[in-house]
C-alpha cells in the first residue's frame, strides 16, 4: 500500500469538506484533493470513459473516498454499489461519513461495501479526530503492507 496522497471527498456541505482538508493538510505533506458536492459528478469522475467536457478523467485513481451517505438524487448507498459493482473501482477504500449512526444505516453502508464508517462529527474537535484516525490507521496499515 503506499502513501496517502489523492483524497477523494463527496459531500454536499461545502464546509465539511473544508474542516476535512484542513485536518488532511495538517496531517499529511503533500496530498491532493478531488471534492464533489454530488454523487453523480464523483462518479463520472471516476469512469475515465465517462469523463468528459469540464469533468476530465483521473490521471490516477484516488488513494481513497470519503464519502457522505446524504447527497442529492443519488445517495451514497447507491454510489457504494455502483462502485464496488465496477472492476475498475471496486477496490478504492471509501470510508462513509453520516449523520445517521442507526444500525439500521451501518449495516446498509457496510452491506453496500464501505471499509469503514464514522458518525459525522459535530464539532471541529470531532472532525480532527476522525481525520487523525483515518490517517494513522492508513499510516500503520501502510507500514504492514511494505513489511
Amino acid at each position: 500500500m503506499r502513501q496517502l496522497t489523492r483524497i477523494m471527498i463527496v459531500d454536499d456541505e461545502l464546509h465539511d469538506i473544508g474542516f476535512m482538508i484542513q485536518f488532511f493538510e495538517e496531517c499529511l505533506a503533500d496530498c491532493t484533493f478531488e471534492t464533489f458536492s454530488s454523487a453523480e459528478e464523483a462518479l463520472a469522475r471516476l469512469h475515465f470513459s465517462d469523463a468528459r467536457g469540464d469533468n476530465p478523467a483521473l490521471p490516477d485513481d484516488p488513494d481513497i473516498i470519503i464519502l457522505d451517505l446524504s447527497l442529492g438524487a443519488m445517495d451514497g448507498f447507491e454510489f457504494l454499489t455502483r462502485i464496488r459493482g465496477d472492476e475498475l473501482t471496486r477496490h478504492i477504500p471509501v470510508i462513509v461519513i453520516s449523520g445517521d449512526g442507526t444500525s439500521q444505516a451501518v449495516d446498509k453502508a457496510y452491506e453496500a461495501g464501505a471499509n469503514t464508517m464514522f458518525r459525522k462529527p459535530a464539532s471541529l474537535q470531532g472532525y480532527r479526530a476522525m481525520i487523525g484516525a483515518i490517517v494513522d490507521y492508513w499510516q500503520k496499515t501502510a507500514r504492514h503492507a511494505a513489511a
